[in-house]
């Protein structure tokens, strides 16, 4: 659950495998908004992640085992979170409530 959680407050609508060796991240988010992302991971971790438009692809993630694969996902995309704004990552509710204003 947690997965999900922080994948849908960076974009990523749905997470799944493709073949035995990549997971891919679909999103609707443009190159700009992923390059933003993408420079909060280590710099060893940035060629894992390969974006093209409507998914990000991370390679070789699929031959792990499920639960590293769940441990690694929530630890990179977590690091991502930092490239967001704090009201967007951190208050969510505040944000929804200006916008319905």
């Amino acid at each position: 659950m947690e997965l999900k959680q922080v994948a849908k407050s960076l974009g990523f609508s749905r997470i799944k495998p493709e073949g035995k060796q990549h997971v891919i991240l679909e999103t609707p988010m443009e190159e700009p908004g992923w390059k933003l992302l993408q420079e909060k991971l280590p710099t060893h971790l940035q060629t894992r992640f390969v974006y093209t438009p409507g998914k990000v692809t991370v390679r070789g993630l699929g031959m792990l085992k499920a639960d590293q694969q769940l441990e690694n996902l929530i630890d990179w995309l977590s690091k991502m979170q930092e490239a967001l704004p704090e009201a967007v990552a951190y208050s969510e509710p505040s944000v929804l409530a200006r916008l319905q204003k």
